[in-house]
C-alpha cells in the first residue's frame, strides 16, 4: 500500500509538472503571433510617447508564476478571476491583442492637450461595439482594419466637441508614420517614454527588470537647468523624500488646509526635505474626528521669500477641526508634540525629532530611499486598526504588497541642463516581482 502510495504521489507531481509546462508552452505560443503595427500611429508631433510591452510582461509574468515562484495561491487567484470574469455577462470582450505593443501619446490641441491610447485588434469590431461604453463628453473610440483608439481630451469639455474628437481620432488612423521607438536590444526592457517638450525635457525613460528588481533609467536636456540652492536637508529615516521640483498648484493646496490670516502672499516653495516613519491613531478628543492622526514625521520646508509660516499655522482654524492646538513652541496632537522652528526667515522644521537636521545642500532634484512600508505603518488600539481596514478594503493588500519590497529607490540628479533619472524597486529573496504585482493587482479588485 505504500508502495502504490507513492507512485500515486509520483504520478500526481509528474502530471501537475507537464500540465504547468503546457501551460507556459501555450502561452509562449499565443506570445509569439503579434501585430505591433499600431506604434506607427503616434502623431508625429506628440509631446510625450510610451510604449508598453504588453507581450513581455504577460509572458515574464507566465515565467514568474509557473516556473519561478510556483506560488500556488497566485494562481488560484487567477483562476478565481478567470472563472468569475468569464460568468459574468456584463463583461464583453474588446477585441484589444493585449499581447503585443501598447502605444500610449499626449499631443496638444488648440490650448489643451489630448491623451491617446492605441491597441493592436484582433476583433475590430468587438473593440467598435463594445469599446463604446468608454464613449462620453470628453472621450471617444474609433479604428481602422488593424488598429483601436481612444481618446481623450485633457482639457475642459467645452474646448473640442464629440465630432472634432471623432474626426481627429479618425485623422490620426488614415496614415502611417515612421514608429518613433527604436525597439531596444535589451531584452528587459518593459516600458519606453519618449519627451520631445522642454517642460519635461528631451529625452527618453526606460523602465526594465532583472534579477528581481523593477529598475528606471533615464537621460533628459532641458532648456535650462532647475533651481536647487537649498541650505539644509533632513539625514534619511524612514521613509525618505526630498524635492526641489515643486508645482505651482501646491498654493492653492497650502492655502485650504492653512487658510492664509492676512494678505501676506504665500511665496513659492524651494525645496521640501520629508521623512516618515508611520502614524499612531489614538482614541478620543471632542473635535470633528473623535481621534487624533499622529503622523510620525519631520519635515523642511524652504520658501525663497521671507514668510511668517508660524503664525500662519497657529490661527488656523482648521486645526481645532482636527483636534490639533498650537503652544509656544509648535503644536499638539493628543499627546504628541511637533516642534515648529524657524532655522531662517525663509526656513522651517516641523517635526518630532530635529535631531536628523543637515545643514548641506541636497544634491538631488528628487530623492526617494528607504523602506515604502512605512506608508502604511499604523499604530493604535486594535479596535482603530480595524477600523481602517474596513474603511479601506485596499489596505492590507497594499500593505502585504509593500511588505514585500526590500528597498525603494529614486534619484533625480541635474548636470547643466542634463537630468538623470535612477531608481530601483527591489523585491526580497523570498518574494518574485511579477507574481507579487500581479497579486496585488488582483487583491485591488477583490481576488
Amino acid at each position: 500500500m505504500q508502495k502504490q502510495s507513492r507512485t500515486k504521489g509520483l504520478l500526481l507531481t509528474v502530471v501537475s509538472l507537464l500540465f504547468i509546462w503546457g501551460l507556459f508552452y501555450l502561452s509562449s505560443l499565443l506570445l509569439e503571433v503579434s501585430n505591433d503595427s499600431n506604434l506607427e500611429y503616434i502623431p508625429s508631433n506628440s509631446e510625450i510617447s510610451i510604449r508598453v510591452d504588453g507581450k513581455k510582461i504577460i509572458k515574464n509574468t507566465s515565467y514568474d508564476i509557473l516556473v519561478t515562484s510556483r506560488d500556488q495561491q497566485a494562481l488560484d487567484k487567477i483562476m478565481n478571476f478567470i472563472t468569475k470574469e468569464s460568468e459574468n455577462a456584463d463583461q464583453k470582450k474588446l477585441g484589444i491583442n493585449f499581447l503585443s505593443q501598447i502605444g500610449i501619446f499626449v499631443k496638444p490641441i488648440k490650448q489643451g492637450k489630448l491623451l491617446g491610447v492605441l491597441f493592436n485588434l484582433n476583433a475590430p469590431s468587438q473593440f467598435e461595439e463594445n469599446g463604446k461604453q468608454f464613449i462620453n463628453s470628453t472621450t471617444t473610440i474609433t479604428r481602422n482594419e488593424n488598429v483601436g483608439l481612444i481618446l481623450t481630451c485633457l482639457s475642459p469639455s467645452d474646448l473640442i466637441s464629440q465630432e472634432e474628437l471623432v474626426k481627429i481620432g479618425n485623422e490620426i488612423l488614415s496614415t502611417r508614420r515612421e514608429n518613433p521607438f527604436k525597439i531596444s536590444n535589451k531584452n528587459d526592457v518593459l516600458i519606453e517614454i519618449l519627451s520631445d517638450e522642454s517642460k519635461y525635457g528631451k529625452g527618453n525613460i526606460e523602465i526594465s527588470a532583472k534579477d528581481n528588481e523593477f529598475i528606471i533609467e533615464s537621460n533628459l536636456n532641458v532648456s535650462k537647468s532647475i533651481p536647487n540652492n537649498s541650505t539644509y536637508c533632513l539625514k534619511p529615516k524612514g521613509l525618505h523624500v526630498s524635492c526641489a521640483m515643486i508645482p505651482d498648484n501646491y498654493v492653492t493646496v497650502f492655502e485650504q488646509l492653512f487658510p492664509i490670516s492676512n494678505k501676506e502672499k504665500l511665496p513659492k516653495i524651494k525645496n521640501i526635505s520629508w521623512n516618515y516613519q508611520g502614524m499612531n491613531i489614538q482614541e478620543g478628543g471632542n473635535h470633528n474626528l473623535g481621534f487624533f492622526v499622529q503622523p510620525m514625521t519631520d519635515m523642511l520646508i524652504e520658501f525663497d521669500k521671507p514668510f511668517h509660516l508660524n503664525q500662519h499655522l497657529n490661527f488656523s482654524e482648521n486645526f481645532r477641526k482636527w483636534g490639533i492646538q498650537s503652544n509656544l513652541k509648535g503644536l499638539t496632537i493628543g499627546n504628541q508634540n511637533y516642534i515648529i522652528d524657524s532655522l531662517s526667515p525663509t526656513t522651517f522644521f516641523i517635526g518630532i525629532n530635529s535631531d536628523n537636521l543637515i545643514k548641506k545642500k541636497n544634491p538631488y532634484l528628487l530623492n526617494i530611499e528607504g523602506d515604502i512600508n512605512t506608508l502604511l505603518k499604523i499604530s493604535g488600539s486594535e479596535s482603530i486598526t480595524t477600523f481602517v481596514e474596513m474603511i479601506f478594503p485596499a489596505f492590507t493588500s497594499s500593505q502585504d504588497f509593500f511588505k514585500s519590497i526590500e528597498n525603494t529607490s529614486i534619484q533625480v540628479k541635474q548636470n547643466g541642463i542634463n537630468i538623470k533619472i535612477k531608481g530601483k524597486l527591489k523585491f526580497k529573496k523570498n518574494k518574485f516581482s511579477y507574481t507579487e504585482c500581479l497579486r496585488f493587482v488582483l487583491a485591488l479588485k477583490g481576488y
